[in-house]
């Protein structure tokens, strides 16, 4: 290869027309990659046109990959990501990934920059919404589902997608949750917090990783050889490459970092960068003055993730699978199923959901009532016209004894209240500083009561909010996210009981933006509990991992197979869970581990497994985890993994603020 045609390699381009400038620019194989645009290549005998040129009719003969945001579907859309961990469910989330991988490629997109494994604990923060919520374990247990899904056993296969682990490494810690900021985290933090999803999806085998907008203490990570080169590269041995966010290289010049273009190319290439999305820095390196050995292993990456996805033995697409294998009747039927079972029940008093089994008259009003753009921020290929609206949804599912209205009259016996966040509220570059239902919608819940009748809220978000206004005004509560495109399905699904909800949140909700960021697994203080200055609580509204369900389950009888233990030795604690209600649910019980006293503070709880449990009415069931050494694994003060010696707690809980205590020794 000539040196141009590798700098080639390195170039995503964004194409906004196709033209021939850019049919010239392939066939001199300086296109390595293309981000489709989905105005222009509107099939895949474009896709393929486009391939011929480079396979065919260039010198070196390198197929091009194809790139798109196949974020939580393409054309069946799920529900949000933050929604999808409230599902508990990593099969399900693995599922997803693969339908939509299944329909994408068969426009011939080879590669989703997704997942998004970002802990996340800032609800200003419009991305919370792309990620798997505040916590570190689940992020690397969902991502590597969201990985499985994608790529499957055998990437190369047509119905598959190369993933992209993102963004790496720190994006969710932005200072004040707004969006591209810099970000202060301490060597422990950056270890025990935000890597540790990412090293667990390079050992599930993701093939790509994209570097974030952030700087990392005064280093831009689109240019930080730490965490690049001599975490990512070299001490995980991770072989695919590395593509930078939109701009990042170039946006080095405005961090401060880079002087000019130029520049900011040989930082980002020297620190690890081995694609450059979008700007066009790498065509400023100089054969001269670049290290030779630093450019062929950025290009040896390219070429072998375009090995692995198959794209030299077959490098074009199949062209007449798209009807079939695009919204089909199996992938709505399993979009329906997932998006009620990430619907999160907060409150419901006196039971007045599910609503059946008797005459009523139901009014669905407020803002999102007839909402159809409900795919959340990222959309793909989707339309908001394929979304079945909330009303839509309550009206056609109805039993036949209840009527549905779309305004309140005096025939009115529940309101339905739809409001929420409208997609362009939150998601990339959509931070906000007030995390209340904005447009006045509280107002507009709060002004319901004058019709005394139950109020049933129900909130399409993309991010925790402060509901303390609608706790106080709502007989019930449902939060229903973005949920895709069986929205109105699904929601009937809770709302009529055909659907028991189990979900539980996986982002603590919080009383107050003051308490921003809040989440369950912090670090006690000397005096904890309590802010000093305002000796207020700085408990959540809705702690991480609640959710209410319509039954009712009783924990009892925890037990612990041995209260003292070796360092090389495992235990088993288990619990008996009893469905005490005479309806048939899921239980999502959660196992959390606290080191009392160590070599470095430990945070207050830690969540270490989980277990979907169905249970009949009023059945028993006994849930059992074992705890391993590596559950026990502390980054001691030389940030070396180590099992300390001492007390440990341990709770198999409904959520975080509860749960049945035992307590073991280490030796």
């Amino acid at each position: 290869m000539t040196f141009k045609q590798k700098i080639g390699q390195l170039q995503q381009r964004i194409i906004t027309k196709i033209d021939d400038d850019l049919k010239t620019e392939i066939k001199n194989g300086e296109v390595g990659s293309i981000l489709v645009n989905l105005k222009v290549i509107t099939n895949a005998s474009i896709r393929n046109e486009l391939q011929k040129i480079a396979v065919e009719d260039s010198k070196s003969g390198i197929p091009i990959i194809f790139g798109q945001d196949v974020i939580h579907g393409y054309k069946t859309m799920f529900p949000i990501n933050l929604a999808q961990s409230c599902s508990w469910d990593t099969l399900a989330v693995k599922k997803a990934a693969s339908i939509a991988a299944k329909e994408a490629t068969t426009l011939g997109i080879d590669w989703t920059f997704a997942p998004m494994i970002d802990v996340s604990r800032d609800a200003r923060w419009g991305r919370i919404a792309e990620s798997y919520g505040e916590d570190t374990f689940l992020n690397s247990q969902f991502g590597v589902a969201a990985v499985k899904g994608f790529q499957g056993k055998d990437v190369s296969q047509p119905n598959k997608l190369v993933s992209c682990l993102k963004h790496y490494v720190g994006y969710g810690a932005s200072i004040g949750g707004r969006d591209y900021q810099y970000t202060e985290i301490s060597k422990r933090t950056l270890h025990e917090t935000y890597l540790p999803p990412f090293k667990a999806c390079v050992d599930a085998g993701a093939l790509t990783v994209m570097s974030s907008f952030n700087d990392i203490n005064g280093i831009p990570a689109s240019a930080n050889k730490e965490t690049l080169k001599h975490i990512l590269k070299n001490k995980w041995q991770f072989s695919g490459f590395v593509i930078s966010d939109w701009d990042a290289v170039e946006q080095l010049i405005y961090h401060g970092y880079a002087t000019d273009s130029t520049e900011a190319a040989y930082k980002a290439i020297n620190a690890g960068i081995d694609i450059e999305m979008k700007s066009n820095t790498f065509k400023k390196l100089s054969e001269e003055k670049i290290d030779i050995n630093i450019l062929n292993d950025a290009v040896k990456r390219v070429l072998y993730v375009k090995l692995k996805k198959g794209l030299f033995k077959t490098p074009y697409v199949n062209e007449n699978r798209s009807k079939k294998d695009v919204l089909t009747k199996e992938h709505k039927l399993f979009a329906r199923k997932l998006a009620s079972e990430t619907m999160v029940l907060l409150e419901n008093k006196n039971n007045i959901l599910p609503i059946k089994n008797k005459p009523l008259t139901i009014s669905v009003v407020g803002l999102f009532s007839k909402e159809q753009n409900l795919n959340g921020w990222w959309k793909s290929n989707s339309s908001p016209n394929d979304v079945i609206n909330p009303y839509i949804g309550l009206l056609k599912n109805a039993p036949d004894n209840i009527q549905v209205l779309d305004k309140i009259n005096n025939k009115t016996d529940i309101i339905i209240a739809c409001v929420g966040e409208k997609h362009n509220t939150f998601g990339e570059n959509h931070s906000r500083s007030n995390i209340e239902l904005p447009n006045n919608q509280s107002k507009f819940i709060s002004a319901l009561k004058k019709h005394k009748k139950p109020i049933i809220t129900v909130i399409f978000n993309g991010r925790p909010l402060n509901l303390t206004s609608e706790k106080e005004s709502s007989d019930a509560i449902l939060i229903a996210w973005h949920p895709g495109t069986e929205t109105g399905n699904a929601l009937a699904d809770i709302i009529y009981g055909n659907v028991n909800p189990s979900a539980k949140l996986t982002t603590s909700f919080p009383a107050a933006i003051g308490h921003i960021p809040v989440f369950y697994n912090d670090r006690n203080s000397g005096r904890p509990k309590y802010d000093f200055y305002t000796k207020e609580s700085c408990e959540p509204l809705y702690p991480f991992g609640y959710g209410l369900n319509y039954s009712t389950f009783e924990y009892q009888n925890i037990k612990i197979s041995n209260k003292e233990i070796s360092k090389n030795e495992s235990i088993t604690v288990s619990a008996t869970i009893t469905n005490t209600s005479n309806v048939n649910g899921t239980e999502i019980v959660q196992l959390y581990i606290q080191d009392v006293v160590g070599s470095t503070t430990r945070p207050v709880k830690e969540l270490k497994g989980f277990k979907k449990l169905k249970l009949k009415a009023k059945e028993s069931k006994t849930v059992k985890f074992t705890i391993n050494t590596k559950d026990l694994l502390v980054l001691n003060q030389e940030l070396n993994p180590v099992v300390e010696s001492g007390q440990f707690n341990v709770w198999i809980a409904p959520n975080s603020n509860k749960g049945l205590k035992e307590s073991f020794k280490i030796k």
